[in-house]
């Protein structure tokens, strides 16, 4: 039970906050944020290894496309030798599809390299999918993806390393504990106190509480603003299209920034 919350906090907001879990990626990164002993402490779990050193961590990491769909990253973390992480939890299978990690590699790497890097440059990234259910359905732990070239044993070795978690496993394990932690939206039920602890705090702690209720209420604002954005673009590309407008014309009527604009001119150009 929460204790010694505000009375400001309003008791549907309080059970909204009470029954998250960290397989819901708004508590989950809530909780990571900043944190670089928990994240460690995560990785070195889902990867079974005691050496990592994580140096940085970064939740909620927006990686922006100028002519797509951006994405918005649940974890990113850096280790000490420079291997990039991402951590996505995923309640529904449609997003862990293997696209969704393509898309994702794809947005990370192009912001890795700079204009006159080599490829050989892009460091070796992890992308780490927790998904609430089975996805593949063979009741293992773990799946890790393997790239050979077909008809023989030779590995392609591209740098990434892409993992499934299978949430709903529960074996005496660590992976089947911590799942069992991520699924659980009782602090004193985890097996992990160092889980329990941040998540007590962001559920019975005054200020973690209120820094929820905010969080909520920014969130909300954002899909708003990121929904008229999205509405915007389509207004430019159909503006574009009718060409009767500048892109200067356009950028003032949308609001959509004249760089932008001017990209998307080039890409239909081609």
């Amino acid at each position: 039970m929460a204790k010694n919350i505000s009375t400001a906090v309003s008791p549907k907001m309080l059970a909204r906050i009470q029954a998250l879990r960290l397989m819901d990626d708004d508590f989950m990164t809530v909780v990571f944020d900043g944190d670089i002993e928990l994240t460690e402490f995560l990785l070195r779990i889902l990867l079974s290894r005691t050496d990592l050193r994580v140096k940085s961590v970064m939740t909620q990491k927006e990686k922006r496309n100028l002519f797509g769909r951006s994405v918005r990253l649940d974890i990113l973390a850096e280790d000490m030798s420079g291997k990039i992480y991402n951590i996505e939890v995923q309640r529904a299978d449609k997003g862990a599809s293997p696209k969704r990690v393509r898309y994702n590699l794809a947005l990370l790497d192009s912001h890795t390299l700079k204009k006159n890097d080599d490829f050989e440059q892009l460091p070796e990234t992890y992308i780490i999918f927790i998904t609430e259910n089975d996805y593949f359905g063979l009741g293992e732990p773990v799946y890790e993806i393997e790239k050979t070239v077909k008809n023989t044993n030779l590995p392609f070795d591209d740098g990434c390393t892409i993992i499934y978690v299978n949430g709903a496993y529960r074996g005496n394990d660590a992976i089947g504990k911590l799942m069992h932690d991520f699924c659980s939206a009782n602090a004193d039920e985890m097996n992990y106190n160092e889980l329990a602890s941040k998540v007590k705090i962001h559920k019975q702690q005054t200020k973690g509480v209120e820094k929820m209720c905010r969080i909520f209420e920014e969130y909300g604002e954002e899909v708003r603003e990121e929904a008229q954005i999205e509405r915007n673009i389509k207004i430019a590309e159909k503006l574009i299209l009718q060409k009767r407008m500048t892109p200067e014309e356009i950028a003032d009527t949308t609001d959509v920034p004249l760089e932008q604009v001017r990209q998307m001119v080039q890409k239909f150009d081609d």
